[in-house]
C-alpha cells in the first residue's frame, strides 16, 4: 500500500495548516495511530482530542476530522496523522490484526516481588535507575532527606528550558500546548511529605516564577498556565502553614510573598499571592509584619485620581448630556445598539485585560453566569464595546519597583492601588483596628464602588444610617455604574423616605434594567401613578432601546405590542429570545419573520460554530409551522449552501 508522501500531503492543505501539522507531529500529539491497509485512524491531542479518519484506498484520499476547521484544504490534525504514517517505523505502528486474540498479562503483584528480592538485588536495581534517571535521583535524595544542592535559580533554569523546548519556530508556546510540570510538583511533594519546608517552597516558588516570567511567550489564553501558577503559589503557602513554623521562621516567606504580590504583572497572579499571604498569616504577629511590610513599600497613597474602570461620572467632559451622567432625567441615556454587549450590562465600569483570566471573564453576567470568550462571536454578541476606551491611567500611589514590576507590564497602577487597599482593609479587620479602618474607609470610599459599598454596609451595621446614606449618595453621583450602591440605598430609603425609595427604584430600572426594581416600583404606585410611569418608560425605550422595549412589553404580557416590535426588528437573537412567549400571537407570521432574518445570517459567515448556531435557530423555529413548511425551508438552506460540506454535516448531526 502506498501512502501520501510529504509533497503529496503538502498539496492537500494550506501552507499554514501544513506548518501547524508539522508542529503537531513533532510534538508527539498523535495518539492511537492505527493503519489497516488503506484505512487510517488516530486521535490528535489539541485544545480537545480530535478523531481523524483517512481512507487512501483507490486513487483518492478521503479525510475526516472532528475538529471545527472549515476552510481551504485539510486541517492540521489530518496533516499531522499523514506525516506520522509517512515517517512511521513499521515496528512502532500498530497494524490491525484481526487474528490476534492474545490477552494482556495479568497485573503483577509488586509488593510480593519486593519481598522476594534480596536487599543486594534491590540496591543494585535502585542504583541503576538513579544513574539513568535524574528526576528519580532527585526524588530519592529528597526522600532520604539530603540536600540536592539546587537553588530556586537552578530550578527556574530547568523550567525555562521546558518553555524553550515547547516553543514553536516563531518562539511562542501555542495556546493548546500544555507543558507538564509534574516532575517538579512530585519532587516538591516528596520534600513536603518529609517535612523539608525550604526545598519544597523553593521548587513551588520556581514553578510560579518561571510561569510568570514566560507568560508573554504563551500564545492566546493563559488558563492552563495560570492554574498551574496558582496551584504552585497555594502549595507554597500550605507547605509553610502545615508545618506549624514559628513567626520568626515565617517572616522570610511573608516577605517574599508580599514582594511578589506588589510586583505581580498579572492581576490573577497578584490575587494568588494575596490569597497565599492570607493562608500563611495565621497569627497577629504574622498580620502585623505583613502590614509593616506594606507600609515600608508603599510610600504614600493619594486618591485624587479615581481608578480606571470606575471613573466618576462628573469627569466626563463636563457635558450635562453625557451618556455617563447620573442625572435623574430619564431621557438622558447612552445610545444602545442591537447585538452589542456593553460592559455596563454585567459589570461596574469598563473592562480591562485584568478581567480576563483563563479564557473567561472573571465576573458574572446576570443572565448567563460566568462569561466565556466564546460569547463574543456569532449572532449573540458581535462585538464587545466598553463604556469608555480602557487606558492605563497613572495613579499617585508609589510602589517600589521589583524585578518584575508593573512598569514593563500590563497591570495598571490604579488596579494595583485597589488591590493594595483591599489588603489594608483585610489586615485592619483581622487585627480589629476599628478606628484605623474607619479612617481608611473615609479616605478611600470614592476610590471604587466596592469600597463605597463596604463602607456603607459597615455604617449600616453600626447603626449609622444617615452617614451610610451620605456615603451611598456620594458614590451614586461619582461612579458611572452604581447599581449595587443604588440597591443598598433603596434598602435604606424603604422605611425612611418613600419618595427617595421610588426615585431610586426608577433609576435602577432606567439605568440598569433591573426588573426587580421595576416590579417593586409598580407595587408601590397607585394605578394612576403607575400608568404615568409606564408611559414614561415606554417613551424612553422607544427612543433609546428597542430591545428593552420588547422586554418591557413581554414582562407586562403586552404580547401584541411585543410582536409588532419584533416584526420591525433586525435583531435575530431578539427574535429567538422571545419565541416562546411572543410567537403565540401568530406562529406562522413569526416563523416567516424568523426565516427572513436567518437567511442572510446563514450566508454571512462560515465555520462549524456558525453552522451550529444556525441549527440551534432551526430547532427554535421547528414547532412554529407545519412539518412540510419547515422541511421546505431546511431544503432551501441545504440547497443554497450545498458547497459547504461542514454546514450539511452540522445540520445532519442536529437531525435536519
Amino acid at each position: 500500500m502506498e501512502y501520501p508522501t510529504r509533497e503529496a500531503i503538502r498539496s492537500l492543505c494550506t501552507e499554514q495548516s501544513f506548518d501547524r501539522g508539522v508542529d503537531y507531529w513533532n510534538q508527539g500529539r498523535i495518539q492511537g495511530l492505527n493503519v489497516d491497509g488503506g484505512e487510517i485512524s488516530a486521535t490528535v491531542r489539541g485544545s480537545h482530542d480530535y478523531d481523524v479518519s483517512i481512507d487512501v484506498t483507490d486513487d483518492t484520499i478521503r479525510t475526516h476530522c472532528s475538529c471545527p476547521y472549515d476552510y481551504a484544504g485539510d486541517c492540521k490534525h489530518i496533516v499531522a496523522v499523514l506525516l506520522a504514517v509517512d515517517d512511521r517505523d513499521t515496528d512502532a505502528v500498530s497494524e490491525t490484526d484481526p487474528e490476534s486474540t492474545e490477552p494482556l498479562p495479568a497485573t503483577v503483584d509488586i509488593e510480593s516481588l519486593v519481598e522476594q528480592t534480596t536487599a543486594d538485588d534491590l540496591r543494585e536495581f535502585l542504583l541503576d535507575i538513579i544513574a539513568d534517571d535524574g528526576d528519580m535521583r532527585d526524588r530519592f535524595v529528597a526522600f532520604v532527606g539530603e540536600d540536592t544542592g539546587k537553588t530556586v535559580y537552578d530550578y527556574k533554569q530547568e523550567l525555562d528550558r521546558l518553555f524553550d523546548d515547547a516553543a514553536s519556530r516563531r518562539g511562542m508556546v501555542e495556546h493548546d500546548m500544555h507543558i507538564d510540570f509534574s516532575q517538579y510538583v512530585d519532587l516538591a511533594e516528596t520534600h513536603r511529605e518529609r517535612g523539608h519546608v525550604d526545598p519544597a517552597t523553593d521548587i513551588y516558588r520556581a514553578i510560579a516564577e518561571a510561569i510568570r516570567e514566560n507568560m508573554n511567550r504563551i500564545d492566546g489564553g493563559t488558563g492552563y498556565y495560570g492554574r498551574e501558577m496558582e496551584q504552585a503559589i497555594e502549595a507554597y503557602a500550605e507547605t509553610v502553614t502545615e508545618h506549624d513554623l514559628s513567626h520568626e521562621r515565617k517572616r522570610p516567606h511573608i516577605e517574599y510573598l508580599c514582594d511578589a504580590f506588589l510586583g505581580a504583572d498579572h492581576g490573577f497572579a497578584s490575587d494568588s499571592y494575596d490569597d497565599a499571604l492570607r493562608t500563611l498569616c495565621t497569627a497577629d504577629a504574622d498580620l502585623e509584619y505583613w502590614l509593616q511590610l506594606l507600609d515600608e513599600r508603599i510610600s504614600g497613597i493619594s486618591h485624587d485620581v479615581v481608578a480606571v474602570g470606575d471613573s466618576p461620572a462628573t469627569e466626563t467632559s463636563g457635558d450635562d448630556s453625557s451618556e455617563y451622567t447620573s442625572s435623574d432625567d430619564p431621557t438622558v441615556r447612552s445610545e444602545r445598539t442591537d447585538d452589542v454587549l456593553r460592559a455596563s450590562d454585567f459589570t461596574d465600569g469598563p473592562l480591562t485585560t485584568e478581567d480576563f483570566t483563563g479564557g473567561a471573564l472573571d465576573i458574572e453576567h446576570l443572565a448567563v453566569g460566568t462569561l466565556k470568550l466564546d460569547y463574543f462571536v456569532g449572532d449573540a454578541f458581535e462585538e464587545l464595546r466598553i463604556d469608555e476606551p480602557t487606558t492605563v491611567e497613572q495613579h499617585t500611589v508609589d510602589v517600589e519597583p521589583t524585578d518584575s514590576g508593573t512598569a514593563e507590564t500590563g497591570i495598571s497602577e490604579s488596579l494595583l492601588t485597589r488591590r493594595v487597599l483591599s489588603t489594608y482593609i483585610y489586615l485592619l479587620e483581622q487585627l480589629d483596628s476599628e478606628d484605623a479602618l474607619t479612617n481608611l474607609y473615609d479616605d478611600i470610599y470614592l476610590e471604587h464602588t466596592r469600597f463605597c459599598k463596604q463602607y456603607a454596609q459597615r455604617l449600616i451595621d453600626d447603626g449609622e444610617q444617615d452617614r451610610a446614606i451620605e456615603v451611598l449618595e456620594d458614590g451614586i453621583h461619582t461612579f458611572r455604574s452604581p447599581r449595587a450602591l443604588r440597591w443598598l440605598a433603596a434598602d435604606c430609603y424603604k422605611e425612611r423616605d418613600p419618595e427617595a425609595y421610588r426615585k431610586t427604584l426608577k433609576r435602577l430600572f432606567l439605568d440598569h434594567t433591573e426588573w426587580d426594581a421595576y416590579d417593586e416600583l409598580k407595587s408601590t404606585c397607585s394605578d394612576q401613578e403607575w400608568k404615568s410611569t409606564y408611559e414614561e418608560f415606554e417613551q424612553h425605550f422607544e427612543r433609546d432601546d428597542r430591545k428593552n422595549l420588547v422586554k418591557l412589553y413581554v414582562h407586562d404580557d403586552d404580547l401584541e405590542k411585543a410582536f409588532a416590535e419584533l416584526k420591525d426588528s433586525e435583531d435575530l437573537s431578539l427574535v429567538r429570545e422571545h419565541r416562546d412567549s411572543v410567537a403565540t400571537v401568530d406562529p406562522v407570521e413569526y416563523f416567516e419573520r424568523y426565516r427572513e432574518l436567518l437567511v442572510p445570517f446563514a450566508a454571512n459567515d462560515t465555520g462549524r460554530r456558525h453552522y451550529r448556531d444556525i441549527a440551534d435557530h432551526l430547532e427554535e423555529m421547528q414547532e412554529l409551522v407545519s412539518e412540510a413548511r419547515f422541511e421546505e425551508f431546511v431544503d432551501f438552506l441545504k440547497d443554497k449552501h450545498s458547497n459547504r460540506p461542514a454546514f450539511l454535516d452540522e445540520l445532519e448531526k442536529a437531525g435536519f
